[in-house]
């Protein structure tokens, strides 16, 4: 399994690598890690975060979770973005 490291986000590959492949793990993680993944999700996706929870938990695209949630893809950028950087405390959110 290949990753890409995003360019936005303020993380480095391999970091940006252990939040995503622990979130397409989450079934097997900890109840605590389970909880911090759901615990983000809702601060970062708000409204959205279902869709947050689907683009971080799984293989699907933006686009496609975008349009089966109704929600931009910008939105969900900022959501992923703010997800990753919580992740370890470097968001400072509203």
């Amino acid at each position: 399994m290949s990753f890409k490291k995003l360019r936005g986000v303020s993380l480095p590959e391999e970091k940006q690598g252990l939040v995503r492949f622990t979130c397409l793990n989450e079934q097997v993680q900890p109840k605590k890690t389970q909880e911090k993944i759901q615990r983000l999700c809702d601060k970062c996706g708000g409204a959205y975060s279902a869709a947050l929870r689907e683009v971080m938990c799984t293989k699907k695209s933006i686009s496609g979770v975008a349009m089966k949630y109704h929600v931009s893809e910008s939105v969900l950028y900022r959501a992923r973005k703010e997800f990753y950087e919580g992740w370890f405390g470097l968001w400072r959110g509203k």
